[in-house]
């Protein structure tokens, strides 16, 4: 019987990889299918955790709300990327909010955590993919700590080029970035306005150039790659 997995890119990234075909039924026998519009919240923060998600079509943007009202998006996440796993106290660490439309597999957190308690290479690699999300957030810290706003954009648009090719979420070119300059500037701890002043200037040094439905056509990775380059 052939499973939903087949097609799905995530069946062969973290906790799906290790699985056969037997042990993967039991798992998606935790949960099911789900869907949500773009703009819809997967999870809450603050909300008692219930299920976690693993994306089979999609963006969801991860995100904290600061004290002061604002909020900071923390993690982008693709295709076969897990979202909705950590909590505090039992409940969402975090917010996670469909940027597009989104499917995801959902896996209800204690049944999983049961079923990963047998199964060690299961959890061996969630906790790879924990560890990899970590290293993924500490150099968004390296990037906010070190890089001027245009070279913030830069190192922005390198990534997620490089994350939708890899994840196949979009053409390569031109790049469809599904965020709003909002997200972008929530991401890179900037404005709005900055964030469309650093696009004005890789555009007029020929990095990048724009067309009309909004769209980024790279027009020299190698130096839109140096220009938003952070070094640990």
């Amino acid at each position: 019987m052939s499973l939903p997995c087949d097609a799905c890119i995530g069946r062969t990234l973290n906790l799906c990889r290790p699985l056969d075909d037997s042990r993967l039924r039991q798992m998606l026998s935790l949960g099911g299918v789900r869907h949500w519009k773009r703009h819809e919240l997967l999870f809450r923060a603050g909300d008692p955790i219930g299920a976690f998600f693993k994306i089979r079509k999609g963006i969801v943007a991860v995100s904290h709300t600061l004290d002061d009202g604002r909020r900071q998006i923390v993690a982008l996440r693709a295709p076969g990327d897990c979202v909705g796993y950590l909590d505090e106290h039992g409940a969402y660490a975090f917010e996670g909010e469909a940027l597009t439309d989104v499917e995801a597999c959902a896996f209800d957190r204690r049944k999983f955590d049961a079923f990963a308690a047998q199964h060690p290479d299961l959890a061996a690699a969630l906790a790879e993919a924990l560890s990899s999300a970590l290293k993924q957030s500490g150099v968004l810290t390296l990037v906010l700590g070190q890089l001027r706003s245009t070279e913030r954009v830069a190192h922005f648009l390198a990534e997620i080029s490089a994350l939708y090719a890899e994840r196949h979420v979009s053409a390569a070119q031109p790049l469809t970035l599904h965020m709003g300059r909002n997200e972008i500037a929530d991401y890179l701890g900037l404005t709005i306005e900055t964030v469309s002043r650093s696009i004005g200037k890789l555009k007029s040094r020929n990095i990048i150039a724009l067309v009309e439905s909004g769209e980024v056509v790279i027009l020299d990775f190698k130096r839109l790659r140096e220009a938003g380059k952070v070094t640990s």
